[in-house]
Parts: structure tokens; sequence; C-alpha cells
């Protein structure tokens, strides 16, 4: 055991701690264009896709026009939630035990939510396209901050209204999703009660993203001759989007490879 102390020591030594500088090993070959991303995966036949996006925060959707951009060359389909409803598909599962729209399904709930997909052979076809369709909205009362969406009369998901239960508990409010808690409870309170001093603060985590070298993409390829679905993309957890990937399609975890996203992870982080 003393003989492998030393080696700890090093090994520990080398890796520094929290807020020491780190070499990276693999940033200089995404840097000089020498790495693979999503953009570099050519395969036969490959359709591209691009999203009609929502202008407004808070908003129904009254009526989706798709003629003008069906009727262009090179336009495959154009996607909305009343197509993916029969298959099911126009609402996804979380991770935090909640749902969410595909594509905009009734109404949209923030600014730059997809409402339309477009699938063309092209992808400057596709960006073509998606001006060419015609969204009519009719403006909805807008919420920015979480502690006064819990007190307005507004209802945000509407999906929700009227259920008591959330996925981790009851629901308190209208707009209020879940809460979710860890750790101790009653040996918490005990430690408070007995305090000498109780500091009370409230801290809010506002809305942030990182910021990588390469942005939000995935390929798809569906062998039908063995029923196999491989999904290159540049997302984190690779096994978790393959989880929730086979939820969606009803393909088997096993029939459903995620190449690059475990490759694709160490660009992220």
């Amino acid at each position: 055991m003393n003989d492998l102390s030393p080696d700890r020591e090093e090994r520990s030594a080398n890796l520094k701690g929290l807020g020491c500088s780190r070499k990276r090993v693999e940033d200089a070959r995404f840097t000089q264009g020498k790495g693979n991303y999503v953009d570099d995966i050519k395969l036969p036949d490959m359709l591209h896709g691009d999203f009609v996006r929502s202008p407004y925060a808070h908003a129904r959707v009254v009526s989706i026009n798709k003629e003008a951009a069906l009727a262009l060359p090179g336009v495959v389909a154009v996607l909305t939630a009343e197509d993916l409803a029969p298959l099911n598909l126009h609402w996804m599962p979380t991770l935090a035990g909640d749902k969410q729209m595909v594509l905009a399904d009734g109404k949209v709930l923030f600014q730059g939510q997809e409402v339309a997909f477009v699938v063309a052979s092209d992808r400057y076809v596709a960006a073509d396209a998606v001006e060419l369709i015609e969204v009519e909205y009719e403006e909805l009362p807008v919420i920015t901050d979480p502690f006064e969406a819990l007190k307005s009369d507004v209802v945000l998901r509407e999906d929700l209204e009227g259920q008591t239960e959330g996925a981790h508990g009851p629901r308190k409010h209208h707009n209020h999703i879940f809460t979710w808690e860890q750790g101790d409870e009653e040996g918490t309170n005990q430690v408070v009660d007995n305090a000498d001093v109780v500091a009370t603060e409230s801290m809010y985590y506002h809305r942030t993203h990182p910021c990588p070298l390469e942005t939000c993409g995935s390929v798809a390829s569906m062998d039908k001759v063995n029923g196999k679905l491989t999904l290159w993309g540049t997302f984190q957890a690779p096994h978790v989007v393959r989880t929730v990937a086979s939820l969606l399609s009803g393909i088997a975890r096993a029939q459903h490879p995620c190449g690059l996203a475990r490759y694709r992870r160490r660009l992220w982080q």
C-alpha cells in the first residue's frame, strides 16, 4: 500500500484542484479545423432540416400556412405538431419527469420556440422554405418572473391545468410544475432550529447556456434492413439521449447506437 502512495500523491498534484488551470488536450485539432464536426458527416441522399421559430414569448398559434413552402422545389415535407400527434411524437419526456412540446402544440411558451420543421434536399432550400411559411399568432400576456408566475391568473401550461399532482409532488399553483427536494429534511430543520445564528437568502439562478465551439446539431441514419437508427450529435449524456430517443421512436435501445455523441462530450466540457 505504501508503495502506491507516492504515485497517488503525484497524480493528485498533477491534477491540481478546483480553480487551477489545466492543459486541454483535445482543443487544438478543433480550433485548427482538424476535428470531426456534425457538419462533416455526409451520407448518401442526405436531407436537411430547418425550423420556423416563434417571434413571441407567449402566443396562441391560430394557423400555419405551409402551401408556398411545399411548392418550393426541393422541399420534402413541412411538419407541425398536427402532423406529429397521430404518431404520439408531438410531446417528449424530460429528465425532470415532465414533458415538453416537440413543435408548438396550440401555443408557444417562449420566444424562439420551434413551430414548424422543414425537410428539404438542401440546407439553403430549407432556409428559403422557412421564410415562406405563414404563421398567425394571437399574442398572450407574458410572464418573465418565476415568482410572479406563481401569483398570476395567466395559465402557461394549459395541458396541466386542473392537475393537482406534479412529477415530484403536489402542484401549488397552475404555473407550478414541480418542487425538487433532496436531503434529510428533519435533520436539516433540527440543525437550523438549534443554531445560534440563522441567515436566510433567496438565490436566483438565471438562465444560462454554455458556448461550445460547435452549436447544437445532429445527423440521423435509419438502416431499414436491420432496424437500427444511428444518431450523431453535439449533445452531452449520450446514454440519456439514446433512452429518450428510444422512448420517442419505439426503437429498442440496443438498436439505437449513438455515434460521435460520447466523443463530442469532450468538446462541450
